[in-house]
């Protein structure tokens, strides 16, 4: 049976909560298996987003509730596919983030710790999506696990990620780097405000 498409446990080097935080890489199993957890990780931040933009106060709350749902999906599909770098923009987007909630002083409540536990799964990914990609199978027969394409969740984690990802990785590259870019010049502004250099109307 399989659970979020989390599957096969017997044939993986590590147990469930070692592998969320510090996983190992020896067989196609684990490269699978980190594969599938990754990618459900950036799928169920990608549907906070989604669920913020559509309670969100203002248009532009809910352009960014969008964009960033958007920009989490495809960071699942890269690391569905051992695409470290996708990993690590990723990362570097929800660092930026919780740097805002820091600043904005909403990282000591439910949600900012939630934000904490969040963040640290997105570095243990980078590790793993980078293991992944540098393993090299032993031998030409080794034993792995199928792809499927036969139910929706199928299609969601094993079929559309290698057809997408390809597509989808240089418009994720520029749409992350735009995230990345305007989280910066938010926590800049935030913090010349706290500092007194520029009244509170200025920033917006």
């Amino acid at each position: 049976m399989q659970t979020l498409g989390l599957s096969s446990d017997e044939k993986r080097s590590d147990g469930r909560l070692k592998s969320i935080f510090w996983p190992t890489v020896e067989t196609a199993w684990d490269v699978d298996y980190l594969g599938r957890q990754g990618f459900w990780v950036c799928v169920i931040i990608a549907v906070f987003q989604l669920v913020s933009a559509l309670f969100a106060p203002s248009l532009v709350n809910i352009i960014v509730g969008l964009f960033a749902a958007l920009l989490y999906f495809l960071a699942g599909m890269g690391i569905r596919e051992k695409c470290w770098p996708a990993a690590a923009v990723i990362f570097a987007c929800y660092l930026t983030e919780t740097f805002i909630a820091f600043a904005m002083g909403t990282l000591i409540t439910p949600i900012g710790a939630v934000k904490i536990v969040f963040l640290g799964l997105l570095l243990s990914n980078v590790r793993a999506t980078f293991l992944a990609s540098e393993r090299r199978p032993p031998a030409e027969g080794e034993d792995r696990p199928e792809r499927y394409d036969v139910t929706l969740v199928d299609k969601l984690v094993d079929a559309w990620p290698p057809r997408l990802w390809p597509i989808a990785q240089i418009p994720f590259y520029a749409l992350g780097a735009l995230w990345i870019l305007f989280s910066l010049f938010a926590l800049a502004g935030m913090m010349l405000v706290q500092l007194g250099l520029i009244p509170a109307h200025g920033v917006h």
